[in-house]
């Protein structure tokens, strides 16, 4: 590898991106390359944002494998039976977990994301069940941010009868050797800031009712 290019990355990292937790560099099985920035070390722990969506569809597969949820093809409502429709709400009736986990699902809000009615309310899974639907396509490409994923972790509670971090603890992260050691409620904007930027999380954040949060 040559350093100084390996020099010039290391100081734009530290001149330009405080984001950057830790690089490293295999090749053929063996480390070329490996530091940490910001702070951090090899042990530091941080939020990983969406990446959570993945680990949610890792664990909806997972429950595909134990016979917990039959088929990806399977209706959301199925899962909601005593969710209400609102009146004259027909797509969110034809929406499929396939939709959910591939963003083809269509919602209300468009620009405008309500990040802070989500946050504050009760029941996140709820909101956001409450904005799927609409005039929206089905089957059409929808990027996902946070407002959405939620529905997944309540259909692995509704299916597996488990909290999202007990079923993810059994079948992914004891295997792999990953620790999570609780669940995490934001009682407030700044206990929600502090999470975001700490380098020494263990925890999943959820909601109020315990459902974890899918983004």
């Amino acid at each position: 590898m040559n350093k100084e290019k390996i020099t010039e990355l290391e100081k734009k990292i530290n001149n330009e991106y405080s984001n950057i937790a830790g690089i490293v560099i295999l090749k053929d099985g063996k480390t070329l390359y490996e530091n940490y920035f910001n702070e951090c070390t090899a042990t530091s722990r941080i939020h990983v944002y969406s990446v959570t969506k993945s680990i949610i569809s890792i664990l909806i597969g997972i429950a595909m494998d134990k016979g917990y949820i039959k088929s990806i093809d399977q209706k959301v409502l199925d899962f909601f039976p005593d969710y209400t429709v609102k009146t004259r709400e027909k797509t969110i009736q034809n929406v499929t977990l396939k939709n959910l986990l591939t963003m083809t699902a269509p919602y209300k809000y468009k620009f405008f994301v309500p990040y802070i009615k989500y946050f504050t309310s009760d029941d996140w899974v709820k909101f956001s069940l409450d904005l799927l639907g609409g005039r929206g396509q089905i089957g059409k490409f929808r990027y996902t941010p946070l407002i959405g994923p939620d529905i997944l972790t309540g259909i692995l509670v509704k299916s597996t009868g488990k909290s999202v971090l007990d079923f993810a603890t059994e079948y992914l992260f004891s295997p792999l050797g990953i620790t999570v050691e609780k669940n995490v409620i934001f009682h407030s904007k700044e206990e929600q800031l502090a999470f975001n930027n700490a380098i020494n999380i263990s925890g999943w954040v959820a909601d109020s009712t315990g459902v974890n949060a899918g983004g």
